[in-house]
């Protein structure tokens, strides 16, 4: 079992070089970058762990895979991490940073989920604005989704709560509704 104490103690060394050299969100992006590779691709990632593979084969790879593309503070973040054979972590210190980074700075995050054909661009800039207004907190939006199920209105997941409102799950309430004999608690 991973040890979150050791994750927290390379998120929090990225999380302050971040800060000091101001480069969050490049670092955030980065680190987010490595766990889509790291999490769609299980052989990169057996490779990356494997005790038998030399730290300089793994570093080789990790140039690699993903070259020019992350900050220097990045790539020598990995390598730092390669040599102490704490690779398996790199998906916990992701996590354990976006949270650090969510407390310190006061984030909500927040996954947008659409139906086809929608502007994205234009959504996310509306739901920011009202999440900002109504909560007084910074808004990240982590992740749009398309879903060919949602038939209009949007799905939103704020933090751990999911806030539905698509058009399918109106028409669900409005059917419960009818199916009670329209009694909301008002009679």
């Amino acid at each position: 079992m991973k040890s979150i104490e050791v994750a927290d103690r390379y998120s929090q060394a990225l999380y302050e070089l971040g800060k000091e050299e101001g480069i969050m969100d490049e670092l955030q992006d980065d680190l987010s970058e490595v766990d889509r590779v790291l999490e769609s691709n299980d052989e990169f990632f057996s490779f990356l762990t494997h005790p038998l593979v030399p730290d300089a084969d793994k570093k080789g790879i990790l140039d690699d895979v993903f070259g020019e593309s992350l900050l220097r503070e990045t790539r020598n973040f990995l390598k730092i991490v390669v040599e102490k054979n704490r690779e398996d972590y790199l998906p916990l210190i992701y996590e354990r940073f976006r949270k650090i980074r969510r407390d310190e700075e006061e984030i909500v995050e927040v996954e947008v989920t659409l139906p086809p054909g929608f502007d994205t661009e234009e959504v996310v800039e509306e739901v920011t604005s009202r999440l900002i207004e109504m909560m007084d907190k910074s808004v990240q939006v982590t992740e749009v989704r398309e879903d060919e199920d949602l038939i209009g209105g949007i799905k939103l997941k704020v933090g751990e709560q999911v806030i539905d409102g698509s058009v399918r799950s109106r028409l669900e309430g409005l059917r419960d509704f009818v199916i009670e004999g329209g009694s909301d608690g008002r009679n």
